[in-house]
């Protein structure tokens, strides 16, 4: 507050610094998932590590290595989906983009950006009906420990739904700036300058 005060005497920052703070606040989200994602796949490592060391020795198991697992996974992956969006870091088929004029590039990475918001906007919207239809149901896993379905749903769906804002705002930032500045600007220059000031 006393830092927002400093920067902006009139008590409220100028609108077109508006979407830059919503930018770094979903980098914040996004880097605290990418984080949970990294930690929950460790815990995972030792988790599987310990039940094999079990069953080869001691002839113990838990029993719900392959459930837990896929759970993890499933978290992980999903949770780790918007901070690789922000970073630059899914897979590309870049064979022309970097042999094309500095407008055009930039023009495809807008649309590559706004059909990664479509497409994900889609999945989010199938989870959450997923989810929420297994939780009416009461649906659970076939397993040992029968775990209610709509808890792995609704946190993949909540991996898609970041994924989602995270896509919308890049997209919404790098059209407020083009805007204002009069001229396309380059979504890679957002991507460098969030990314990094995020942390």
């Amino acid at each position: 507050m006393r830092q927002s005060a400093t920067l902006y005497p009139e008590g409220r920052p100028p609108t077109a610094a508006l979407p830059r703070q919503a930018l770094h606040a979903v980098d914040l989200l996004a880097k605290g998932m990418a984080y949970v994602s990294g930690g929950l796949f460790l815990l995972a490592s030792f988790y599987i590590t310990l039940d094999v060391i079990g069953r080869k020795f001691f002839h113990i198991s838990s029993a719900v290595t392959d459930e837990i697992g896929g759970y993890a996974l499933v978290m992980g992956g999903m949770w780790a989906l918007a901070y690789t969006l922000r970073t630059g870091g899914h897979v590309r088929i870049d064979i022309l983009l970097p042999h094309l004029p500095p407008r055009l590039r930039a023009l495809l990475n807008y649309a590559a950006v706004a059909t990664m918001a479509l497409f994900a906007s889609m999945v989010t919207l199938y989870a959450w009906r997923l989810a929420i239809d297994s939780y009416v149901g009461s649906a659970k896993a076939m397993s040992f420990i029968q775990t209610p379905l709509f808890v792995p749903q609704g946190l993949m769906a909540v991996g898609f739904s970041v994924l989602t804002l995270e896509a919308i705002v890049i997209l919404l930032v790098g059209v407020v700036e083009s805007l204002r500045l009069g001229r396309l600007v380059p979504l890679e220059g957002l991507e460098a300058s969030g990314a990094g000031e995020a942390g």
